[in-house]
């Protein structure tokens, strides 16, 4: 059966290999045939799957989600350590055209928009931190907005903080091997330091994440949350319909300049308010899908290149953009959620991205 999908409102975003700035960071990590970053023993890859409908924001939105997720982290902890959560933006629910509900019917796999960033969370876990890649097709299905989708992620949130706490709740024996798909363990009592959770957005999962770590919407995180640093990703302008004024959490935003620089609206927002920390970097000639390995390939109509200037030279590949992705982003989560000084040439612009053009502003 050929494999295409129903796109609804994409705004969707791919991404491709491994990068070249910083190739030291990206040599640790390789590509599998299925597209699966492999970390040797260092690294593990677990899923967890509460059910297709098991998330719900009534009554104020009518749909129904997925509480499935993927994590990455370091086999060998002995401390607690901060928490990254990636969250893909719009995209079809499902691998065919014939699907136009939620859940996907027998037979008809969803679309893993969450196993797009593998890559770069096997590069975060690397770093010491444990990464989390919630799917939200339900969301994208029933057309969720901001606060569904920093709802979605305070769930997943409320969750990893009462098994870290009790090793029990809805996540125990819930857990399976990525790679294998058999059911595993994984002991992350007394693991998770979720006083230090970054959180990044994609595409409009961007207005979601801002939408969580606006000081007007803090009451919402789960008791004990706290969001250290905040990214948006080729993100449009937001929408504002919500408050999603981040003035109390360090916040970067990477534009794709060949789709969008709407995005940019949050770093300017913020901008001139006291206290607030930014970063913006312009990826002058960057694809928007480039960034999610999945929308990277397809099979998806809008899949692959995205752009609106097919023709500019000089434009990054997948690989290159992706390059630039781990080795930011490993930078701003350094920065932030460990206080390393050191990432900062990276996130001011002092240090540059080989071979791509790019712009960088701060405040």
């Amino acid at each position: 059966m050929t494999k295409r999908f129903v796109v609804l409102h994409r705004i969707g975003s791919r991404l491709g290999a491994a990068g070249l700035a910083f190739a030291a960071a990206v040599a640790l990590m390789t590509v599998s045939p299925a597209g699966q970053a492999e970390a040797a023993d260092t690294i593990g890859v677990v899923e967890y799957n509460l059910g297709d409908t098991a998330f719900t924001d009534a009554p104020e939105w009518e749909g129904k989600a997925e509480i499935r997720a993927v994590i990455h982290y370091p086999r060998k902890i002995t401390r607690k350590l901060p928490v990254i959560v990636l969250l893909h933006g719009q995209q079809g629910a499902c691998h065919s055209a014939d699907a136009e509900d939620w859940p996907c019917p027998p037979g008809v796999a969803p679309y893993p928009s969450n196993r797009g960033y593998d890559y770069l969370a096997n590069a975060l876990a690397r770093d010491g931190f444990v990464v989390v890649s919630p799917s939200a097709n339900g969301v994208n299905h029933y057309m969720g907005v901001a606060p569904q989708r920093a709802r979605l992620v305070n769930r997943h949130l409320k969750l990893l903080k009462q098994f870290t706490t009790t090793g029990g709740g809805p996540l125990a024996g819930r857990f399976t091997d990525a790679r294998t798909g058999r059911p595993t363990t994984v002991d992350l009592r007394n693991r998770l330091d979720l006083s230090r959770v970054g959180t990044m957005g994609h595409s409009v999962g961007g207005e979601g994440v801002m939408y969580q770590a606006a000081h007007a919407n803090r009451e919402e995180l789960p008791t004990g949350v706290r969001i250290r640093g905040v990214v948006s990703l080729a993100s449009p302008r937001p929408s504002d319909f919500y408050d999603t004024l981040v003035t109390k959490t360090p916040l970067a935003v990477i534009s794709a300049g060949c789709w969008s620089l709407g995005g940019e609206r949050y770093f300017d927002d913020a901008r001139g308010h006291a206290g607030a920390r930014g970063f913006r970097l312009r990826v002058v000639k960057g694809n928007h899908n480039y960034y999610n390995s999945e929308w990277t390939k397809g099979p998806g109509p809008t899949d692959g290149d995205d752009t609106t200037c097919p023709n500019t030279a000089g434009r990054p590949s997948a690989k290159q953009q992706r390059g630039l992705a781990v080795t930011y982003l490993r930078a701003f989560y350094a920065y932030t959620l460990k206080n390393d000084q050191s990432a900062l040439p990276v996130l001011t612009g002092a240090k540059k991205f080989p071979g791509i053009d790019t712009e960088a502003k701060s405040f």
